[in-house]
C-alpha cells in the first residue's frame, strides 16, 4: 500500500504551521482584548445594583450580604463573577468590588501555562445612581 504524499515539502508545512500558530494568536489575542473592553462596564453595572441595596440600610454585614447578592445577579446576567474577599460597602453607599471573567479563547485557557493570560479582572467603586 502507497502512502500519498504531501502536496507540499517541509517548508510548507513549517509555513502552515506558523499561519495557524499566528491566526490562533490573533484570535485569543482579540477575544482577551474584546473582553478587557466590557469587563468595567458589567462590573460597574454590578457595583450600581449592589450600591443600590446598600444606601438604604447601615454599613453592616446584613446589608453587605443583601448587597452582595445583587451584585452576584446583576453579574450573572453578564457572565462574570463578583469576589467575595474584595467587596466593600460604605456608610453613605458607596460600593466597591472585584469582579473578573475568563475570555472564551480558542487555544489560552486550553494551556495551563497560559490560561492567566485569558482572567480578566477589574476593581471598581460605584456610588448609588442619583435615580433609582
Amino acid at each position: 500500500m502507497r502512502i500519498p504524499a504531501l502536496p507540499m515539502g517541509p517548508r510548507g508545512l513549517v509555513a502552515l504551521t506558523a499561519m495557524v500558530a499566528f491566526t490562533l494568536a490573533v484570535v485569543d489575542g482579540g477575544s482577551v482584548a474584546l473582553t478587557k473592553m466590557t469587563v468595567p462596564d458589567d462590573v460597574q453595572a454590578a457595583g450600581h445594583a449592589a450600591a443600590e441595596v446598600a444606601k438604604n440600610g447601615p454599613a453592616n454585614r446584613q446589608t453587605a450580604a443583601a448587597a452582595h447578592l445583587a451584585a452576584q445577579d446583576s453579574a450573572k446576567l453578564h457572565g462574570i463573577t463578583v469576589h467575595t474577599k474584595d467587596f466593600t460597602i460604605y456608610p453613605d453607599g458607596r460600593v466597591t468590588l472585584t469582579a473578573g471573567k475568563t475570555a472564551p479563547t480558542l487555544l489560552l485557557e486550553r494551556v495551563p501555562q497560559l490560561a492567566h493570560l485569558a482572567d480578566v479582572t477589574t476593581t471598581t467603586t460605584v456610588e448609588p445612581l442619583p435615580f433609582s
